[in-house]
């Protein structure tokens, strides 16, 4: 047996050679490809030049943050997904992963100055959108993306790992970028709503929640180019005090966040599992179902627990138990409140466990819905009934007479609502006037005047469709009849004498005053 033969059968010999051997086989074993030297250098060459910021990368990001924060503002899922479909953002991140796995200082000061160009664009979007937005009232889309946690670090790693994946296999890329950027433009967007209203608190919580998704796709980039070879061989390695301190800071930069985001979600969970101990030893050998067990303990704010048990039993002060035992762990802000539903037997115990849960989602449902409460003291104003468009998002307020106002008081009253209430719309139904007398001068640009959009107005909010017309004669009746088409409203002009020129008299003729439509 010649010595090339036995080198062979041993197996490679150095630590370079074993580290190459080791890896290839790990890799094979994760199911992915191993590129040849010439086909890593031609998919880095090709990742880094998609990574450069120039006007289009700009544009994007200003055009994905912005959908972003209207989804957000509107707390519409799917408008908040379909804004990634523009997002540039897995270009410079896919770069910054292959940077960082083959220790290339240079590269990560670019690909990392091309994310913090495209933050910065996204963080500034998503604050002047927020600034100039007549509703920014706080939606569970926003309140979602203030607080890091153990789902969104999965949703960012399995990203990371999903989209080294499709570059290394060049298929999918763009299906999964939308995942990576659903993970990283919101937050950014949410940061920028964030320091639009002053809160510090949900920018901080945004910001971290982006350093930290950040931080795990493009470390799984690494891990993904490192296995499948795309890195470059550490023998080829530019060692400097440069490169070796733009690769130590920005090691730095996305390590510390998530260390700090592993560790509050530690702390959760051990609030989580010693909660669950806690209450079982307080029902003692009756073991209770816990359900809807919600531990929260934001980085920036004071620890919650809230759970339903059920069981046979019923355990006083059963809060005050569990602030005793948890009070050493969560600290002494700790916010506890358990519901205990009773259930003797296993049929009873499932119709509890039913019930809780649908009483869960109801006050959900509730807690969604308009605040009547808060929208008739900002009126101030008697109101006889109140209702609500669940589909269009808007409130309809129908108010006592008031003494000495006019349809355009309550018309102002109703602008003056527009930038509350929390995103819903306010409408205000005024007393029904079947007749009204109403200043049709146009003003001298040709549009119609105020008494006509006043007169329109209402006849919307009452729902009338037809409606007769009297108009003083040689008036402009065609202009006016025009401004009523427009509105959607028929209107059959008659000119009668006794009018003064301008005036006109408007008849609600459709539906009847019994039967108007709120609408």
């Amino acid at each position: 047996m010649s010595e090339a033969t036995s080198g062979t059968d041993r197996g490679p010999t150095g630590w370079r050679e074993q580290l190459l051997h080791w890896r290839e086989r790990l890799g094979r074993a994760l199911l992915i490809p191993q590129l040849s030297t010439g086909e890593a250098s031609e998919l880095r060459q090709r990742i880094i030049s998609g990574a450069n910021f120039d006007k289009g990368y700009a544009l994007m990001c200003c055009l994905s943050a912005g959908i972003a924060i209207l989804g957000l503002l509107q707390s519409s899922t799917a408008v908040v997904i379909g804004a990634m479909l523009v997002s540039p953002l897995m270009g410079p991140i896919a770069a910054l992963g292959i940077a960082f796995a083959s220790l290339d200082g240079e590269r990560i000061r670019q690909a990392a100055r091309s994310i913090a160009a495209g933050a910065g664009i996204g963080i500034g979007t998503g604050m002047i959108i927020t600034l100039i937005s007549p509703i920014n009232d706080v939606t569970a889309e926003i309140l979602a993306r203030t607080q890091p946690n153990l789902l969104d670090l999965a949703v960012a790693l399995l990203s990371g790992l999903a989209g080294g994946y499709a570059t290394i296999m060049a298929k999918g890329e763009t299906a999964i970028g939308v995942a990576i950027a659903t993970a990283l433009m919101p937050p950014l967007a949410t940061v920028g709503y964030g320091l639009g209203t002053m809160n510090m608190g949900y920018a901080l919580g945004a910001l971290l929640l982006f350093l930290t998704n950040l931080s795990a796709i493009a470390f799984a980039f690494a891990l993904i180019a490192r296995l499948s070879g795309a890195a470059r061989l550490a023998r080829n390695v530019e060692w400097s005090w440069r490169y070796s301190a733009i690769l130590v800071a920005m090691f730095l930069i996305l390590a510390v966040p998530l260390a700090m985001t592993m560790a509050q979600v530690k702390r959760e969970l051990a609030l989580r599992s010693e909660t669950r101990r806690a209450i079982t030893h307080a029902f003692g050998s009756d073991r209770p179902n816990i359900t809807q067990l919600n531990v929260k303990w934001p980085m920036f704010g004071d620890p919650e627990v809230h759970a339903v048990t059920i069981a046979g039993t019923y355990v006083t002060d059963l809060d005050q138990r569990l602030l005793g035992q948890l009070t050493p762990i969560a600290g002494k802000a700790l916010v506890v409140g358990v519901q205990q539903v009773m259930a003797s037997d296993t049929a009873q115990q499932a119709r509890a466990m039913a019930n809780a849960a649908t009483e869960r989602g109801l006050a959900d449902f509730v807690a969604s819905g308009p605040p009547f409460d808060d929208i008739r003291n900002a009126l101030g104003i008697p109101v006889r009934s109140m209702w609500s468009d669940w589909i269009g998002r808007a409130v309809y307020v129908e108010p006592f007479e008031v003494p000495g106002w006019s349809l355009s008081d309550y018309r102002s009253a109703e602008a003056r609502q527009r930038a509350a209430n929390g995103g819903w719309v306010i409408r205000i139904v005024p007393p029904l006037e079947t007749n009204l007398s109403v200043d049709a001068m146009a003003n001298p640009d040709g549009s119609s005047g105020e008494g006509v959009q006043i007169a329109l107005w209402a006849l919307a909010r009452w729902g009338v469709s037809k409606v007769d017309v009297d108009t003083a004669p040689g008036g402009d009746a065609s202009s006016l009849e025009k401004e009523f088409a427009r509105s959607g409203v028929t209107a059959n002009l008659v000119e009668k004498p006794g009018l003064r020129t301008g005036q006109a008299v408007v008849h609600a003729v459709s539906p009847p005053v019994a039967d108007r439509a709120r609408q």
